[in-house]
């Protein structure tokens, strides 16, 4: 009976005794001990220092750029003033020049009863 062949059997297996295993004692283990905060000292003096710094330069920067904002502020005043006074100027200037007219001139002093005397006139380059 080949084909019963594949049952499962029964088969009686010797097992080595063991003895029960020996549990090792727990030895403590080393923990070192907590550390203390990582910044020292000589590390808050130093970022103290790099603060004061930094507030100080861009205190510093601040006060240039209003100063530069005032003095642009004043030279585009005087820049206003002179092309204000160069225009008066110029105005006072044309006037000048239509008031010393020759004919006017000539008119005025016929006017005030002045004759042309021609010994009397001297010429003046400028």
């Amino acid at each position: 009976m080949p084909l019963n062949n594949n049952l499962a059997r029964n088969l009686e297996v010797e097992l080595p005794l063991q003895s029960p295993v020996a549990v090792p004692k727990e030895t403590p283990i080393h923990n070192p001990l907590p550390r203390k905060s990582g910044i020292t000292k000589v590390e808050k003096l130093l970022c103290g220092a790099l603060l004061s710094i930094v507030f100080a330069l861009i205190a510093i920067s601040i006060s240039l750029e209003i100063s530069i904002a005032s003095t642009n502020r004043a030279l585009q005043d005087t820049n206003s003033s002179i092309a204000t006074i160069t225009t008066i100027n110029d105005n006072l200037e044309q006037e000048v020049q239509e008031l010393s007219r020759y004919d006017r001139v000539y008119k005025i002093a016929n006017s005030q009863g002045l004759k042309m005397n021609e010994a009397n006139v001297r010429n003046v380059t400028k």
